[in-house]
């Protein structure tokens, strides 16, 4: 089913460069999931989604050119750790969030 104008409009800007970032980049949200599970598996019950971002990026540094135009925007951590928790919900409270304008958008 295809949005409306209406329903595109009332996406939240940043809402709509996170889903284009992942887009381009589908390899990252596997990535992050990966670690979660890992972490979860070592009997982790939190950590910070800034800190596996920080990992993402030095690996992504350390293996790829240095003149990948990839680039990694804070303000999608908020949707990551959300998205995270509601897809797999036995990380339900792994990440702490605090209010965000991720929280405006119900997929999340």
């Amino acid at each position: 089913m295809q949005q409306s104008l209406f329903d595109v409009l009332a996406v939240p800007a940043e809402k709509l460069k996170y889903e284009a970032f992942k887009e381009a980049n589908p390899w990252v949200m596997p990535a992050l999931l990966q670690m979660v599970y890992k972490l979860h598996i070592q009997g982790h019950t939190h950590y910070g989604i800034a800190a596996l971002v920080e990992v993402l990026r030095y690996q992504h540094a350390t293996t790829n050119d240095p003149s990948s135009e990839f680039k990694f925007n804070n303000n999608y951590r908020a949707f990551m750790a959300r998205e995270i928790m509601q897809e797999n919900p036995i990380f339900e409270g792994f990440f702490s969030t605090r209010k965000s304008v991720a929280d405006l958008s119900e997929d999340y």
